[in-house]
């Protein structure tokens, strides 16, 4: 890893606050001295991710993840310090000069590729909309009833049916074979023969805006897929991505509330007809990680996948993943049309208004979906309508909640409530409940403390010293490695030196990146926000080097005792009894004057 200058480290801490920051991604209420949200590390539907502004730092009393800006940023945007650092930098408009090759060369593959994936979602744009070449697919769309202003918006473009013309076009702007290979543009099949042809193209953007990836629909009628996409590279994991999110971020934040189709289509025929909120999940099932995208700037999510089988079970199975998030989850669905294109196609923009204002909840859909499938007069009937509902029940956290909706269906299947709830209970459904700090947000957070209870008095001293650097010279004079028993406390104890020698111990930014056992980052992370470890800390560090000097003499003791003790029994043993004295002498007035030191 290159070296990184302190200066950067601190220049980009007085550009960019750690509320600012995770501001971007998160929605934050402040409560007390700390800002508040929904943690995206892990699911949960209480706030317990914590940014503390003074301080800088992090922390989530739900998972236990802890850290700086530059950590919050590696677990979001998958990169590792140094690439943090320059993503920061170039945000808050630093020059970084420091960078190793590797480094650069990961950032540059990066970079050029998005370059590359912006450039060509312009051209295939300009192909459509200025070229003869894009006639077939303009008509196209001026059959499925797309707007020019839909066409500009998604920057929707057109594929040549010419399988040299991508890799020649790339080639004229000087990408390199071995990066086009990477690109994902190009099949598998053939080194260079185009992955999308006479098609049309739909940019897939990141919430920031870049393009990372494509999905093409075939217009040759000769493709046994009619839709395809990009497969992941560096820039594009599907599961990760959200279709439309960019395009619709500015409205979701405002209403709190995305509606979640099942296809390109879909999504651009609701921005049309004035749902600006639309949004898509990119041939998959709906995932945690694109719910918990989502989850970032709205509180509801609305479903309005096809009618159809496949739809149904789509949205089964996204209501689940919405429920256990803790999004309210609501379903809407169109009684003469399969999807949203199809309904704005036939009907229009005002009736298609109309069907969307009519969902209902998540579990009342889910229950009439089921007794439409399942005869509920029978035994067999209401069992098989039950267990679709299991999933769901298994997602729900509140108790309260779960036996409201178990109260329901008893009365939807004329069943005994009782019976019901013993049946759900007997299957061994019912979720683990994520253990949290009881009463997170009363008063008593106000100051958060470790206990040192939590801890041994080496790594106790350690986190001491830790959050007090400044401290450590003169301490390693005193307190030596091999003195230490538990190995977190040598593990700080190497990184303070080596932090010491390498003239970065006043960061601690810097510092928390030489650890390299993540529950150990985690804890000297949190420490950073507690008051505790900077409390009186000389005369804390004081007492502990005591207690483990103590601790280190009375291990001698014993040694010297067994060996003594050996000597007088065998008298063959070659071993000077005297000195054997004279050393135990000395250290047990080193351990009485430690111990009158200490009371």
């Amino acid at each position: 890893m290159a070296k990184i200058s302190q200066l950067v480290i601190e220049e980009i801490k007085s550009k960019i606050s750690m509320v600012e920051l995770v501001s971007r991604y998160l929605t934050l209420q402040k409560k007390g001295d700390r800002y508040w949200g929904l943690c995206p590390f892990h699911d949960e539907k209480t706030p317990s991710f914590s940014v503390l502004p003074d301080k800088g730092f992090f922390h989530c009393f739900g998972c236990g993840k802890s850290g700086s800006l530059f950590d919050f940023v590696m677990e979001m945007e998958h990169l590792n310090f140094p690439e943090s650092v320059r993503y920061l930098a170039e945000s808050a408009g630093i020059q970084i000069e420091q960078e190793s090759e590797s480094e650069k060369q990961k950032r540059s593959e990066k970079e050029t590729l998005t370059d590359l994936y912006n450039k060509i979602a312009n051209s295939f744009h300009y192909i459509l909309t200025s070229s003869g070449i894009g006639d077939k697919a303009r008509s196209y769309l001026k059959e499925r009833s797309i707007s020019a202003e839909s066409v500009e918006k998604f920057c929707i473009g057109y594929a040549p049916e010419d399988p040299s013309w991508l890799y020649d076009f790339l080639k004229g702007k000087h990408y390199s074979d071995p990066l086009l290979l990477k690109s994902g543009l190009f099949s598998k099949h053939g080194r260079f023969y185009p992955l999308f042809r006479d098609r049309v193209m739909f940019p897939i953007r990141d919430w920031k805006g870049d393009v990372v990836a494509f999905g093409g629909r075939d217009l040759s009628g000769s493709s046994k897929a009619k839709y395809i996409n990009t497969p992941e590279t560096i820039l594009y994991r599907k599961r990760e991505i959200v279709y439309g999110l960019y395009e619709s971020l500015k409205n979701i934040k405002q209403q709190q509330h995305a509606i979640l189709c099942e296809g390109y289509f879909d999504v651009i025929a609701m921005h049309q007809a004035g749902m600006q909120i639309a949004v898509a999940p990119l041939g998959t099932a709906f995932t945690h990680e694109q719910g918990k995208l989502i989850r970032r700037y709205a509180s509801t999510i609305s479903t309005l996948f096809d009618s159809d089988s496949a739809g149904r079970e789509a949205t089964k199975k996204a209501l689940t993943v919405c429920e256990s998030l803790g999004i309210e989850n609501r379903v809407i669905t169109l009684s003469a049309a399969k999807d949203p294109a199809e309904y704005m196609e036939s009907f229009g923009r005002e009736e298609l208004l109309k069907e969307c204002s009519k969902g209902k909840s998540g579990f009342d859909y889910l229950v009439s979906s089921s007794i439409s499938l399942y005869d509920n007069k029978k035994a067999t009937g209401k069992l098989q309508i039950f267990n679709e509902l299991i999933p769901y029940l298994d997602a729900v956290e509140s108790q309260i909640v779960q036996q409201s909706y178990l109260h329901e269906l008893a009365q939807y299947l004329q069943l005994d409530e009782s019976t019901l709830m013993q049946e759900y209970r007997h299957k061994g459904v019912q979720r683990p409940k994520l253990e949290r700090e009881a009463n997170l947000h009363s008063q008593n957070m106000k100051d958060i403390a470790l206990k040192s209870t939590q801890y041994s008095q080496d790594v106790y001293a350690l986190l001491t010293l830790m959050n007090n650097r400044s401290l450590f010279l003169d301490v390693r004079n005193k307190l030596h490695i091999d003195d230490l028993v538990d190995e977190e406390a040598i593990s700080l104890y190497t990184v303070l030196e080596d932090a010491t020698r390498n003239g970065i111990a006043d960061s601690d930014e810097l510092v928390l990146q030489m650890i390299e056992d993540e529950a150990l980052k985690n804890k000297v992370a949190m420490s950073f926000q507690s008051k505790e470890f900077t409390v009186n800390p000389q005369d804390v560090i004081h007492e502990l080097l005591n207690r483990i000097t103590l601790r280190t003499l009375e291990k001698s003791q014993k040694n010297l005792e067994r060996l003594i003790a050996l000597a007088s029994k065998d008298s063959s043993v070659s071993i000077d009894v005297s000195n054997l004295l004279y050393e135990k002498k000395s250290v047990d007035e080193k351990i009485t004057a430690l111990r009158n030191a200490s009371h």
